[in-house]
């Protein structure tokens, strides 16, 4: 009897050993699981939190299709990109005073420019969405006409112009984008784009947009 007792005792202990060891290693793993879900959540928020300040900077944004006043087919073929010019808000680019118009002499070949629209008007604006027109830049001279100096006047509009050499008979497109989401406004904006050519009548030119923001 005393023997069977001890041997009873001696297979209880070892099961409460195993018993105890497995619920160690049970809590072991439902720590390891938990830290594993708290990692897994926190990583999901930053990525979330990315995200959603990606998508309030503008990345995930759409270019904006730009829109024309005239059809193509109206206007002097697309001349081949030669020396592109981008233009935003450069003051050092701003002439202090505007060059004047000179008198443009009749013996020898000369660059003439011709715009067929100077302003365009986008109407209602929504924030968190850019708008972008193009305007065309025409030669009707009989020499190139060189564009240089294009600016914007503010940072919310950029400019971009297709080719800076612009040969006779042929034209660049200027295409103006407008940010209404980069100031803090509200009601009619005006803003203006200006560049210089080698058109002595036509030193300087100005081009205009507007919209309701």
């Amino acid at each position: 009897m005393g023997k069977q007792r001890k041997g009873r005792n001696a297979k209880v202990t070892r099961w409460a050993r195993r018993s105890s060891k497995s619920r160690r290693r049970r809590r072991s793993l439902g720590m390891v699981d938990s830290l594993v879900w708290v990692m897994g959540t926190v990583g999901i928020l930053i990525a979330l939190a990315v995200v959603l300040n990606l998508w309030q900077s503008g990345a995930f944004a759409r270019p904006p299709t730009p829109s024309r006043s005239e059809d193509p087919s109206d206007l002097l073929p697309l001349a081949e990109a030669r020396r592109p010019l981008r233009g935003d808000h450069d003051m050092a680019l701003i002439p202090q005073q505007t060059p004047a118009p000179r008198p443009a002499p009749s013996d020898v070949p000369l660059a003439r420019l011709e715009l067929p629209s100077l302003s365009y008007d986008f109407g209602r604006s929504p924030k968190k969405l850019d708008v972008a027109h193009i305007f065309a830049v025409q030669n009707t001279g009989t020499a190139d006409l060189e564009i240089s100096n294009l600016v914007t006047s503010c940072g919310c509009t950029t400019a971009e112009l297709s080719s800076s050499l612009i040969p006779p008979g042929q034209r660049a497109d200027l295409t103006v984008t407008f940010d209404p989401d980069y100031h803090d406004t509200r009601g009619e904006v005006v803003r203006l784009v200006w560049f210089a050519t080698n058109d002595p009548t036509e030193p300087w030119v100005e081009v205009r947009i507007t919209a309701d923001v």
